[in-house]
């Protein structure tokens, strides 16, 4: 038989400090691990279908993020600051860059050559590179070309500042850079042809003053009938008839602009300016077999990543 007590309840007994305290770090850790989504611009220099497709990818990228996506033109930064503008593409940049004094910018899909003629001086702007490092193709064109020692470029007026430095690159790869300057376009056709003359590879940079579209067509077909291979910049110029370029796809890109993005609202590190981490290795396989050479993208990429050519 069970005795029933009617008028007793349960007592609660008071809860130990020590309790309370690790209740609340544990509320306050779970609160720290919940990361306040930023609020990002993403300012694009026109409708080309290149620049939405960054804009897609870099979304997927940072999904914990606000990103408004919008022409360069409809954002207002007199009217609000976001934590930070992506500009995407040069005319973008060239718009906002005047709000990188308060609101930190980082541009993509911008020629490197224009960002080093900026003037950013005190200005929280940083970018990333759309062509690829001069280290990396360098060591391209030795993995590609291991019996092919001299490298032939033309510098035009955009490009000649870099000649330091793209024969000090070149030649730490065991490379003979062996270079033509222009100052105009017209002057392409003879340098080119007396550069045929004197390199076993062509090395094209993305220099509107050198490959255009009036030159580009005879630059590859010169150098077809001389036997030089081209090492392009692009897919496209690839598929056009270079031999083998090293490439980032707009994916690639947009994946190192968040993380670089990342770098920027931790606030820890501000991230210098930089290529894509990710690359590939495109052949033009019917040019290859025609010059009487084996290029294999995945061999020459393996090597590429042996080499540290980043």
């Amino acid at each position: 038989m069970h005795r029933v007590f009617p008028h007793l309840h349960p007592v609660r007994l008071p809860v130990p400090a020590w309790r309370r305290w690790v209740a609340g770090i544990g509320l306050a850790l779970c609160l720290a691990g919940q990361a306040v989504a930023a609020e990002i611009w993403v300012a694009l220099s026109g409708r080309e279908a290149v620049y939405q497709e960054f804009a897609e990818a870099l979304r997927a990228a940072l999904p914990g993020d606000k990103l408004e996506v919008r022409a360069w033109s409809e954002f207002n930064p007199r009217q609000g600051s976001p934590d930070l503008i992506v500009a995407v593409g040069s005319e973008a940049l060239r718009q906002l860059l005047p709000y990188a004094d308060k609101t930190p910018i980082l541009s993509a899909l911008v020629p490197r050559n224009s960002l080093d003629a900026l003037n950013v001086g005190g200005k929280r702007l940083t970018s990333l590179y759309y062509e690829q490092p001069f280290a990396r193709q360098a060591a391209l064109v030795r993995a590609a070309f291991p019996d092919k020692p001299r490298v032939g470029l033309v510098l035009g007026p955009i490009t000649q500042r870099y000649r330091a430095t793209l024969e000090q690159t070149l030649r730490r790869q065991g490379l003979e850079p062996v270079i033509q300057q222009i100052d105009d376009k017209s002057e392409m056709t003879d340098a080119f042809q007396t550069l045929l003359t004197r390199a076993d590879v062509f090395l094209a940079l993305p220099d509107p003053d050198v490959i255009h579209s009036q030159s580009a067509k005879f630059i590859l077909l010169a150098s077809y009938r001389q036997g030089v291979p081209v090492v392009g910049f692009s897919a496209a110029f690839v598929k056009s008839g270079a031999a083998v370029a090293v490439v980032s796809s707009v994916p690639q890109n947009a994946a190192e602009a968040a993380k670089m993005a990342r770098e920027i609202l931790s606030g820890r590190k501000w991230p210098g300016a930089r290529a894509p981490a990710e690359y590939n290795v495109v052949v033009n396989p019917s040019v290859s077999r025609s010059l009487g050479l084996d290029l294999d993208a995945q061999s020459i990429e393996q090597r590429l990543h042996g080499d540290k050519g980043d």
